[in-house]
């Protein structure tokens, strides 16, 4: 294949995993063994084993040196290669090795033993499909220009001197300072014992020994430094690096140095692609994120002639893995923007677009700085902050829950126990109905906040950071680990789910009940505890024949409006345990399934267990006005007054962006949401024809990409009920 040498490809698309064999991609970390000499390290299981027998030298030590003590042991004992099929060595570890052995436990002790009744009332929540809380250790963003600027013996060098000037220091401080020490010296041992058994790999030998020594001077080096940073940080540190970089802002300067002296274009392209297929290979469910553009500080664009030759890579390599995001503002130049959507049109959309304009509106009101708003980083699926701002829970809100409380008087819609507020379940009119839904979330919202205070005053407790604290001038300025204030900020935000469901409910019960008073609510509430049955003509009526939210229609779209207006007002001024203020954002990840499976039969025609909608997109199968109109449904939500994301999931029918005006078209529709203050776009362009083609015949697709919540996925990797809703929303497309 291009850009490879003989058999490379396919040693690296088994290096993780034998592909010809069937694995779990939810397991961010498989280990492929076969590929290891047995004279280089210990086994996984070995590995593990000796992590526990080592810590019990440690046991009265604190967290964070017990848990570097493991960092040090994996790193001195596991099984390595540096293949010379590859330019980057491969490490031999179970996933999250410390993670199995020490952080577990130490989440156990804390759940169990220090905050158990909060934890009680987190898993009855979570039970009850309300609301998920979980420790957020799956969203930083590492500050890569630190790293690159300083490397591993500089950010080590720099942590030595920041150690020696405070005095006098706590016994934590010393703690903090001493983990980062063993880390970072265990790494440089580290990068020597691969070059040990690197001889037959000349590149990936004089690489090591060059980054164990120095910052990286090359772009093959930032390349191999991102690497390693990554698979520490992610596969055994427990943190995931929720992205490897604003990519072409941050290693457009090695890659322009590098062709200055004399590295041909060919080196460089073939270098990113054995980089790419690293990401590829792992081939985790959620996608390992990069992006792209932004800002410079004169208002010229970032995009360069490094981001178009990712795109011709990553393009030529047919994967989507890594997930690309874009920064698009006025300036992003329109041949990128259509270089990228002619990739999405041929099946290639594994790409979101994030809009710079709305991002710096919120951060800025937020508090950031023009700068720091500028250089803000993305992460995840398409989330923003500051640099150096790390997440510490992950709350995922499901707004359908307090319509079931408010239509049963508190009461769940699936157990029929009473959970909530007690309200009236007969009301004289719309409004009062509507302000009792209000009580209910207000109540819901409520009963977050406490919950995780308690709990996120523990996250350095559970898994210290050492490896990233190093990386992060204000935890080094300050002498504190991250997560006990050493960050720029500590978040905490509700992800509230679900908004085109509540809009559509909404809707109904207002047209049905107090317009029209066809029913009344308690017996329509008896419609929905039997999950419509007996009443399909009814439900086929509210699936068909209403507005629906993502129409462009008033008043589903004012209700959506209305409720995330109400929300974002509710918190405006909630600070957590860490003096920072609460966010929100809209993004729900896979709690379209997970509480979908848990919430009652709604007003909006879903049935009980299905799935709910995603971000701020409409339903599956109700946006029947098109593309357009369901970018003006969700351009009406003020995603600059969020603090977090606002993605419309975008479904096109092929037909609609053949040719060159197909793809005029599909631009113009990207810049309408961006000049409207969307937030996040991305597209999926498929019929519902080749889907059940799919369906029928998986082995005919093997390739069919679909674009999920966030990240993509092989259509033949689904379910068939989740086949089924991407099915729907195809035939509704026009």
């Amino acid at each position: 294949m291009k850009y490879f040498r003989n058999d490379d490809y396919e040693y690296l698309k088994n290096k993780h995993h034998d592909t010809a064999k069937p694995y779990n991609r939810f397991y961010r970390f498989v280990t492929h063994e076969e590929i290891f000499d047995e004279g280089t390290g210990l086994s996984p299981e070995a590995v593990l084993e000796g992590i526990s027998e080592n810590d019990k030298k440690y046991e009265n030590f604190p967290h964070s040196v017990r848990k570097a003590r493991a960092f040090e042991y994996i790193l001195d004992n596991t099984k390595i290669s540096c293949d010379k099929r590859d330019i980057f060595p491969a490490i031999c570890s179970t996933d999250r090795p410390i993670a199995k052995m020490l952080i577990n436990k130490w989440h156990a002790e804390v759940v169990q033993e220090i905050i158990p009744e909060t934890w009680a009332k987190r898993c009855q929540l979570d039970s009850n499909g309300l609301v998920s809380i979980r420790y957020d250790y799956a969203h930083s963003v590492p500050n890569w220009e630190e790293i690159f600027r300083f490397g591993f013996k500089g950010l080590l060098k720099r942590a030595l001197e920041r150690k020696a000037e405070i005095n006098p220091k706590t016994e934590h401080q010393q703690a903090f300072f001493d983990s980062i020490e063993i880390e970072y010296r265990a790494i440089i041992r580290f990068l020597y014992r691969l070059a040990d058994i690197a001889d037959e790999n000349p590149k990936l030998k004089d690489g090591l020994l060059f980054i164990a020594e120095n910052p990286p001077k090359t772009f093959y080096h930032c390349l191999l430094v991102n690497y390693l940073y990554f698979m520490f940080l992610e596969h055994i540190e427990d943190m995931q690096a929720r992205s490897i970089g604003n990519f072409d802002r941050i290693l457009y300067p090695y890659y322009k140095n590098d062709i200055e002296n004399g590295v041909s274009k060919d080196e460089l392209k073939s270098d990113l692609a054995y980089f790419l297929m690293q990401f590829a290979a792992i081939d985790n469910y959620w996608g390992q994120p990069v992006y792209f553009g932004g800002k410079k500080q004169d208002g010229r664009t970032e995009i360069n002639e490094l981001s178009y030759d990712f795109l011709d890579v990553y393009d030529d390599l047919g994967i989507f893995n890594p997930k690309l995001q874009i920064k698009l503002s006025d300036n992003t130049p329109k041949e990128f923007v259509l270089k990228a959507l002619d990739m999405i049109r041929r099946g290639h959309n594994s790409i979101v677009f994030v809009c710079e304009e709305t991002i710096a509106k919120s951060l800025i009101s937020q508090g950031a700085t023009p700068e720091e708003a500028r250089l803000c980083v993305l992460r995840g699926c398409y989330e923003y902050s500051v640099q150096d701002s790390f997440p510490t829970a992950l709350v995922y809100l499901n707004l359908m829950k307090p319509f079931e409380y408010a239509m049963r008087g508190g009461k769940d819609g699936v157990t029929g126990e009473k959970v909530a507020l007690e309200t009236p379940t007969e009301f004289d009119s719309f409004d009062d109905f509507y302000k009792t839904y209000l009580k209910q979330l207000a109540f819901c919202m409520e009963s977050v906040f406490d919950i995780v205070d308690e709990m996120i005053k523990y996250n350095e407790h559970i898994n210290p950071q050492p490896l990233l604290s190093a990386a992060t001038p204000s935890a080094m300025k300050r002498g504190i680990d991250v997560f006990e204030n050493g960050a720029t900020k500590l978040e905490t935000e509700i992800l509230a789910g679900f908004i085109a469901n509540v809009a559509d409910s909404l809707t109904a019960i207002k047209e049905l009940v107090f317009d029209k008073k066809e029913y009344t609510i308690a017996e329509f509430t008896e419609i929905l505890d039997k999950n419509f049955e007996g009443y399909e003509e009814l439900r086929m009526r509210m699936l068909n024949h209403m507005e629906h939210y993502g129409n462009n229609y008033d008043t589903p779209d004012s209700f959506a409006v209305c409720i995330t207006d109400y929300i974002v007002n509710y918190i405006a001024d909630r600070k957590n345990i860490h003096g920072y203020n609460w966010g929100v954002g809209f993004h729900v990840a896979r709690m379209s399934y997970i509480q979908g499976e848990k919430t009652a039969a709604s007003p909006d025609g879903r049935l009980f267990g299905e799935e709910l909608s995603k971000n701020v997109s409409p339903s599956m199968g109700r946006n029947t006005k098109g593309p357009t109109a369901a970018i003006l449904s969700a351009t009406k939500l003020k995603a600059s007054t969020f603090t977090s994301d606002a993605c419309l999931d975008l479904g096109v029918h092929p037909s609609a962006v053949k040719g060159d005006d197909g793809l005029t078209a599909l631009y113009a529709m990207l810049m309408t949401f961006m000049n409207r203050g969307g937030h996040a776009m991305h597209i999926n362009i498929f019929d519902a024809e080749t889907l059940r083609k799919a369906q029928e015949n998986p082995e005919n697709y093997k390739d069919l990409q679909i674009r999920v919540c966030g990240w993509n996925v092989l259509f033949n990797d689904i379910d068939k009920p989740e086949q089924d809703e991407f099915i729907r929303q195809a035939e509704s497309l026009v």
